[in-house]
């Protein structure tokens, strides 16, 4: 008995600094969080926008869309990751995703989205009447679970990103894409939402001590932001909730950048798009066994440092380094050069 008491002694010894050094690890909050909300239609919002996300890296437009549309997306949402059957694609971190929603037949009530007007009055504001194109992107997320990291091509995928896009190519070129997402229920007493480093879309590492800032958007207003932005859902799952759901559509400036990222987004995309369709799952024992795992997965997450967990999720940026375009070549014809002079 003795050995056992010395051993629960050791246990919560180590419980409590974990949480400590947890505790001293947080990222801390932004100590002057920036006015980033643009009244869309006033004077000089379009200037506001396009400064926000130069400055910051983000812009949050309260009530672009009307809250009956958003209400109608959710439903659809919920239908397809909470119905009957699950039929969204389980994530192996925590939470549903719904990869390329808008090839998936269950939301052609929701292909409007990217096409409203809206929204394009948005991105001319945002790419200043410049040329930009949709790249493809478009996903729906149910209680998804999401560490810091900024959006770049990763895994198989990453070699299409053939150029940096944090330096210009040789044109002068630079990569500008933006995600527009949308919030399917109120965050306004919550911090449930995107956490985002101000200013940490023109960097490759993220910088913690900047502090992180928590949006609070509401149902119908839309958040903005540089992909290359710092930034982070949840690192919980909530089984018991109402329900975390977002979706988000992007678009770039028409230049390699966004050809590069779209052609690595429509594989990444259509590699899990086939893979949820093998994954759908009737209400029962699986689904309760899958809400279990993400809630203790979530936990797991919850505790650990956010800058060990976006050590790995940024991995693949170190290597953007040696990806410069600036002299007119791809990385994949600089090595085919090296290789002809062996």
């Amino acid at each position: 008995m003795a050995k056992l008491g010395g051993c629960r002694t050791i246990l919560l010894l180590f419980a409590v600094a974990g949480c400590i050094a947890r505790w001293f690890l947080r990222v801390p909050s932004h100590p002057n969080p920036p006015d980033v909300k643009v009244d869309f239609g006033k004077d000089g919002w379009e200037e506001k926008v396009r400064y926000n996300l130069a400055k910051h890296g983000y812009a949050h437009i309260p009530g672009l869309l009307k809250r009956e549309e958003v209400q109608g997306l959710r439903k659809l949402a919920e239908d397809f990751c909470y119905g009957e059957t699950r039929k969204a694609l389980p994530l192996s971190y925590g939470g549903y995703s719904v990869p390329n929603f808008l090839d998936v037949p269950e939301f052609a009530a929701a292909k409007w989205l990217p096409e409203d007007e809206r929204v394009h009055t948005l991105l001319r504001a945002a790419f200043n009447g410049t040329g930009y194109r949709f790249a493809s992107h478009n996903d729906v997320g149910c209680d998804f679970v999401g560490v810091w990291h900024k959006d770049i091509l990763r895994g198989t995928a990453a070699k299409y990103q053939e150029c940096d896009v944090w330096s210009p190519d040789a044109t002068g070129e630079q990569h500008e894409i933006y995600k527009v997402m949308f919030y399917l229920q109120d965050h306004v007493h919550d911090e449930q939402a995107m956490k985002v480093i101000p200013g940490s879309h023109i960097i490759r590492h993220t910088p913690w001590e900047d502090g992180y800032v928590a949006l609070h958007p509401t149902m119908g207003d839309t958040v903005i932001f540089d992909q290359r932005l710092s930034h982070a859902g949840n690192t919980y799952y909530d089984p018991l909730g109402k329900g975390r759901l977002f979706m988000q559509v992007g678009f770039g400036r028409a230049n390699r950048f966004t050809d590069e990222f779209e052609r690595g987004t429509v594989e990444r995309q259509q590699t899990l798009h086939n893979r949820m369709l093998q994954s759908s799952a009737q209400r029962g024992l699986s689904t309760y066994l899958a809400d279990a795992k993400f809630t203790v997965l979530g936990a797991a997450l919850s505790a650990l440092p956010p800058a060990l967990l976006n050590f790995f999720a940024d991995k693949d940026i170190k290597d953007h380094v040696h990806r410069s375009c600036a002299s007119g070549q791809s990385s994949s014809q600089a090595k085919a050069a090296v290789g002809g002079e062996l």
